[in-house]
C-alpha cells in the first residue's frame, strides 16, 4: 500500500487477483493482500479484529485506516499549533 489510500490499494490488489485468476476465498489471496499492508495497519487489525476471510480483512482494513485518518486529522486539529500543548500521551 502506497501512502494512506486504502481504497486505492483494494482496487490495485483486487485487480492482480482477478488478473493472477486467484479466487479470493483462498489463504494464498489473503496472504498477497495483507503482505502489501503497513506492519501498523497490519498489527491493528490482528488486535481488534482477528479476521479469518478475505471479506473480513478488506472490512477490517478499511475500518482501521478510517480511523487512523480520522484521529491524524483530530490530533492534528488539537496539537497543530506550537502554543497549544498536547494531552498527556498523545504524539501528533
Amino acid at each position: 500500500m502506497k501512502g494512506e489510500d486504502i481504497d486505492a490499494y483494494i482496487v490495485e490488489i483486487e485487480e492482480l487477483i482477478r488478473l493472477a485468476e486467484y479466487r479470493f476465498d483462498v489463504p494464498q489471496t489473503i496472504e498477497v493482500f495483507t503482505d502489501g499492508l503497513p506492519t501498523g495497519l497490519y498489527q491493528k487489525i490482528l488486535e481488534l479484529d482477528r479476521p479469518t476471510t478475505y471479506k473480513q480483512w478488506k472490512q477490517a482494513a478499511i475500518n482501521c485506516q478510517q480511523d487512523y485518518i480520522h484521529m491524524k486529522a483530530r490530533l492534528k486539529a488539537h496539537c497543530g499549533s506550537v502554543t497549544t500543548s498536547c494531552p498527556r500521551g498523545w504524539i501528533p
